[in-house]
């Protein structure tokens, strides 16, 4: 029997950002150099790569859920207050933050620039606005729809995408003057983010209910064709990120810290361990092993090795935890020769589905799995120092 597996230490570390309120957004404008924004006008810097998070001085009180830095002195955020869609700019590193004319009164949830004039946000309704002077103007964009976006994404001057309700995948070639859907699945489905390591290569995740999971979608052919892939996990995913065209993170959660990790370039996604019960809300990394996780009462994570030592295959003899008889068509035994406190065990299908889940204790645990479909389906052990993933043939 082989397995995938990953081992965990402090592969995430909590950082000390000082606030309560939930982030919803994070970039770093160099290695060393970041922001993260959120609930209440909260916008923190770092410039020694976490060490230390200081309070920027916003100035408002409302929702900031997208940041985006065109240099090192130069960025925007956007979100929402009672009167609307809000857009910040700063010239000087954060020092100053001052309020640009949004020209909607919808709720905006991304911003994306191209180069230092040109830039996107994009947000409730629809929502598709575009600047061509670095934000001092900023005019609507007919998007064809009515669903909610969340995120945008752009892949050269001229080409980008966003994603929103509905799963729905939106496109442009022509900078953003007309955008037309490439993608639709379900209505009780959502995506929250869009990116693309490569031209044609990217990625969109989010969520899918009945049952709930993880929703990773892959195209290779620039949008013409996007397909599913097993995320591996069944719970909500509200961020991507790619340091390149084979290894990519996603983040999520529900009274969890959900983190998934991909080196093949999506082939297989094993999930790791954040160390928190927070729910994340977004994911960046300035360098290919140094990234940042921020989510719910200012949770800021950091890793330097690449947020763990990745997924593995190995023999059933290198793991903590056996599984047998191997395939199986009734009854399985889950067996470890120590089973730490508040260990959990879940079975999900290849679309990351979770159809059982208990918590074990006892060395040796049986599981009925007679009611599945014959197939391939993945068990799942986590605790507080691993989380491993083997693979389960039911006869």
């Amino acid at each position: 029997m082989f397995v995938f597996g990953v081992a965990n230490g402090q592969d995430w570390t909590q950082q000390q950002s000082g606030t309560g309120s939930y982030l919803y957004a994070v970039s770093f404008a160099n290695t060393d150099t970041g922001y993260v924004a959120g609930s209440e006008g909260t916008i923190l810097k770092t410039i020694d790569g976490g060490a230390h998070w200081t309070v920027q001085n916003s100035d408002i009180a409302y929702l900031l859920k997208s940041v985006f830095f065109t240099d090192a002195n130069t960025g925007y955020a956007v979100g929402g207050g009672s009167t609307g869609g809000k857009i910040l700019k700063t010239t000087n590193g954060g020092a100053l933050w001052t309020g640009q004319f949004a020209g909607t009164t919808n709720y905006l949830n991304s911003v994306f620039f191209t180069d230092s004039n040109t830039g996107y946000a994009v947000g409730e309704y629809g929502t598709i606005m575009k600047t061509t002077d670095g934000g001092n103007l900023w005019s609507s964009r007919p998007s064809g729809t009515f669903s909610s976006l969340y995120s945008v994404y752009f892949t050269d001057a001229n080409t980008g995408y966003a994603v929103g309700g509905g799963e729905l995948i939106l496109k442009t070639v022509n900078g953003g003057t007309n955008w037309v859907i490439q993608y639709q699945g379900s209505t009780s489905g959502v995506l929250f983010s869009v990116c693309f390591p490569q031209e044609n290569v990217g990625y969109a995740v989010g969520e899918s209910i009945n049952p709930m999971h993880g929703t990773i979608l892959k195209t290779i052919n620039g949008g013409a064709d996007w397909t599913s892939q097993e995320s591996g996990t069944g719970n909500s995913l509200k961020s991507v990120f790619f340091t390149d065209v084979n290894t990519g993170y996603a983040v999520g959660g529900f009274g969890e810290g959900i983190i998934v990790k991909t080196t093949d370039g999506g082939t297989s996604w094993i999930e790791l361990t954040s160390g928190t019960s927070k729910a994340l809300y977004a994911v960046y990394f300035p360098k290919a092993d140094t990234g940042y996780a921020v989510g719910e009462n200012g949770t800021i994570l950091k890793t330097i090795n690449g947020g763990g030592v990745g997924i593995y295959e190995t023999s059933d003899d290198q793991t903590h935890f056996k599984i047998y008889p191997n395939p199986a068509s009734e009854l399985i035994s889950v067996e470890s020769p120590v089973i730490p406190g508040n260990t959990r065990l879940t079975v999900s299908d290849l679309q990351g589905r979770v159809l059982k889940e208990m918590e074990i204790t006892g060395l040796k645990t049986q599981i009925g799995i007679r009611d599945l479909p014959s197939g391939i389906y993945f068990l799942r052990v986590k605790n507080a120092k691993l989380v491993e993933t083997l693979k389960l043939i039911k006869r």
